[in-house]
This record gives structure tokens, C-alpha cells and sequence, in this order.
């Protein structure tokens, strides 16, 4: 796993990127897996980034997550992943 510090001690940048909100543990885990494929390739280390909930929204009713709990452990699951050919950069390397 990253820490803040290695990323302090690196000479290049990192992409933190990822869905606006968790809609779901599939999608999480396809653009985790596409992502770290692309970043293991040009050697940028990665932090997937995704709000369990969007308080910042216009309008009372528009989207604001699928539940903190459900999210939350979605979450978690993509930081246990291990990607077949990517995982440098997963939690169980």
C-alpha cells in the first residue's frame, strides 16, 4: 500500500482518480482494474479515489450514494483486490 510519505518522496506525480460516487461494487472494481493497469504501465503510482457520499449536491433529491455502509465496504474491497497483472499498488502485495 502507498503512504502519504512515499508519494511526498517521489520525484513524479500521482493520479488519484476514480467515480464521482460508488454506484456499485462492478463498476468500482472494472475502473480500479483499468486504471491500475494503465498507471503500472507508465510506472504513476495510484490512488483510486471514490465518495461513498455526495453531500455536495444542488438539489435535495438528486443522488447522494447507495448507503455510506454498502459504499464503505465497496471501498474497501477495491483496496483488497489483487489485479492480475497490476497489483504493485494493492493493498495485499
Amino acid at each position: 500500500m502507498i503512504t502519504v510519505n512515499d508519494l511526498k518522496n517521489r520525484d513524479n506525480f500521482f493520479l488519484m482518480a476514480g467515480p464521482c460516487a460508488i454506484e456499485g461494487e462492478d463498476m468500482a472494481l472494472r475502473i480500479a482494474e483499468k486504471v491500475v493497469g494503465i498507471t503500472n504501465k507508465l510506472n504513476i503510482p495510484y490512488i483510486f479515489k471514490g465518495s461513498y457520499r455526495k453531500a455536495n449536491r444542488s438539489r435535495l433529491d438528486s443522488f447522494t450514494g447507495i448507503g455510506d455502509e454498502k459504499a464503505l465496504k465497496i471501498l474497501r474491497r477495491v483496496g483488497d483486490v489483487r489485479y492480475s497483472d497490476c497489483n504493485r499498488y494493492s493493498r495485499n502485495s
